[in-house]
C-alpha cells in the first residue's frame, strides 16, 4: 500500500492569501473606488488572465518585465487532445496591453471609451515591502481623447478616490514624458533614452550625486546596455534639470521652459501640457498639498508618452506610489500599426493601498458580515430556526444560522467572537409564546420581543435610523 506524503501547506514568496477579516476590509475600499469610477461615467471590462507573448511584449524577447509563462501539462483524460500550446502565453503584467488588444479587436466601441477593469495580474519581481508577485491593479482609461481634459480627468479621479477611501495626506506627483524626451534630446542621447528615464526616477533612493554618477558610468563593453557614459557637459545638463525641485508650479515649469534651447519641441509641449493641467487644478480648488510637479517622475512602463503621474502617502514615501498612471497614445499600433489612438489613465495598486492602509490604521477590519446570528437551541427546533433565519434574509438582513450542534453557551461564545452585533434564540417557550430572544451583543442586553419587532429593531440599528 502507498502512503500519501502530508504536502507542506506553503504559501509562494511574493503571494499573499486574504483572510476573511482582511478581504471583508479590502472588498469595501474596491467598492469606494468603484463608486468614484462610476461617478464619473467609466464602464466595467473584463478581459482574460492569459494572453499570448506577441500581445504582451509586442513581440520582442527582450521585455524590462519579468513575465510568467503558461503551459498546460496534458492530465490522463486530456492526453489526446490534438490542440497544441507549443506558443508561448504569459500571465498579464497589467491590465492597460490588454485593453489596447480590446480596442483593436472590437472598432466600434464608442469613442471616448471610458473603462474601469479590476483584476489580478502577475510580475515575477523580487517581492518589497507592499509589493507582490500576484496583486491586483484597479484602472480607469479613457480611450479615443488627445484633449488634455482627459489627463485632467484622470488626476481629479486620484485625488477623489483619495479623499473617498479617507486619505488626506497625500501627494499626486504629476510630470510629462516629453518633458523627459526634451531632456533626452538635450543632453543627445535618444538611443538610451529610457535607461535615462529609469536612472532618474531613482533619484529619491540615490540623491542627485547618485543618480548623476549612475550616468556618468561608463558601457563595460559594446554589449553593456546598462550604462550610458554622459560626459561632463551633458552631466551638468542634467544637473541642472534635477536641481529644478521643490519649487511651485510656475517657477518649475519657467525654470524647465529656460533649459530647453529653441527649438526644442517635444520639451516645450510637454511644459505647455502641464501648465494646462497646473491651471485646471487651480480652477476646481484642488488644495495645492495635493499635487506637485516632480521632473524625477518617468513610469517604468515604456509606452508612456505624456502627462504622467504618481499619487503617494506623504506619511508613508517608502512604500512608493499607490496610484499611478499617464498617457500612452499609440499602444494600438502593435494591433493597428499607425493608428495612433489616443489612451490616457491610472492604477491602484489596490494590495500597496491596503498595505498603506494597514499601516497608518485606516483599514477598519471586522470579521464578519453578518447583523444576526440564529442560534439553534436542539436538533428537534432546526426547521423553525432555519424559517426564522429566512424571514431576517428576506428582508436583506445578512443572517448567518449556526451549522453545528453544539451548546447554546458555545454558540452565543461563537457569535461573540465573530463580532456579530445581534443572536436570536428560540427555544420551547418562544416557540409557544410565540416570540424569540433578540440578544444584543454590542449593549449586553436581551429581550423577548415578536420576530416582527426583531427584525425592526435589527432593521433601525443597521440603517442608522
Amino acid at each position: 500500500m502507498i502512503e500519501n506524503k502530508a504536502i507542506k501547506p506553503a504559501l509562494l514568496g511574493g503571494f499573499k492569501d486574504y483572510l476573511p477579516s482582511e478581504m471583508i476590509a479590502r472588498d469595501r475600499v474596491i467598492s469606494i473606488i468603484r463608486k468614484v469610477y462610476e461617478l464619473f461615467g467609466f464602464l466595467p471590462l473584463d478581459t482574460p488572465c492569459i494572453e499570448s507573448w506577441d500581445v504582451i511584449t509586442g513581440g520582442s524577447n527582450n521585455s524590462s518585465k519579468s513575465i510568467f509563462v503558461a503551459k498546460i501539462i496534458r492530465g490522463e483524460e486530456d492526453k489526446n487532445v490534438a490542440e497544441s500550446w507549443d506558443d508561448a502565453y504569459t500571465l498579464r503584467f497589467d491590465l492597460t496591453v490588454s485593453l489596447a488588444r480590446v480596442v483593436a479587436a472590437y472598432p466600434n466601441l464608442p469613442k471616448p471609451f471610458k473603462r474601469y477593469q479590476i483584476g489580478k495580474v502577475w510580475r515575477g519581481e523580487r517581492p518589497q515591502q507592499g509589493r507582490y508577485r500576484e496583486f491586483m491593479q484597479f484602472d480607469a482609461d479613457i480611450i479615443g481623447s488627445r484633449s488634455i481634459t482627459a489627463d485632467i480627468e484622470i488626476i481629479c479621479i486620484m485625488n477623489e478616490v483619495m479623499q473617498k477611501i479617507g486619505i488626506d495626506d497625500f501627494v499626486t506627483k504629476i510630470n510629462n514624458r516629453k518633458i523627459l524626451n526634451g531632456l533626452a534630446e538635450a543632453v543627445n542621447c535618444f538611443g538610451k533614452a529610457n535607461l535615462l528615464y529609469r536612472i532618474i526616477d531613482k533619484i529619491d533612493k540615490l540623491g542627485i550625486d547618485g543618480v548623476l554618477l549612475d550616468l556618468e558610468r561608463k558601457p563595460a563593453d559594446e554589449w553593456d546596455e546598462s550604462a550610458i557614459g554622459l560626459d561632463k557637459s551633458q552631466l551638468q545638463i542634467v544637473k541642472s534639470f534635477l536641481q529644478i525641485r521643490n519649487l511651485d508650479a510656475d517657477e518649475t515649469l519657467s525654470r524647465v521652459d529656460s533649459l530647453f534651447g529653441q527649438d526644442n519641441i517635444v520639451g516645450h509641449e510637454g511644459v505647455s501640457e502641464i501648465r494646462q493641467i497646473v491651471e485646471s487644478l487651480k480652477a476646481m480648488g484642488i488644495k495645492n498639498s495635493q499635487w506637485s510637479i516632480d521632473l524625477s517622475v518617468a513610469r517604468g512602463l515604456d509606452y508612456y508618452t505624456g502627462p504622467v503621474f504618481e499619487t503617494c502617502l506623504t506619511k508613508l514615501p517608502q512604500i512608493g506610489s499607490v496610484f499611478s498612471g499617464g498617457r500612452f497614445d499609440g499602444l494600438t499600433n502593435r494591433f493597428l500599426p499607425n493608428s495612433n489612438i489616443p489612451g490616457v489613465g491610472a492604477s491602484v495598486g489596490v494590495d500597496r493601498l491596503i498595505a498603506a492602509l494597514q499601516m497608518i490604521g485606516k483599514l477598519e477590519e471586522c470579521k464578519t458580515l453578518s447583523s444576526v446570528l440564529v442560534t439553534v437551541f436542539d436538533k428537534a427546533l432546526t426547521p423553525e430556526s432555519m424559517i426564522i433565519a429566512g424571514k431576517f434574509r428576506s428582508m436583506g438582513i445578512p443572517t448567518e444560522l449556526y451549522v453545528r450542534e453544539d451548546p447554546l453557551r458555545q454558540q452565543i461564545s461563537y457569535g461573540a467572537s465573530q463580532g456579530i452585533p445581534f443572536l436570536v434564540i428560540i427555544g420551547p417557550d418562544e416557540i409557544t409564546s410565540g416570540n424569540v430572544v433578540l440578544k444584543d451583543m454590542v449593549q449586553r442586553s436581551q429581550q423577548k420581543v415578536s420576530l416582527e419587532e426583531a427584525i425592526n429593531i435589527v432593521n433601525q440599528r443597521i440603517s442608522g435610523a
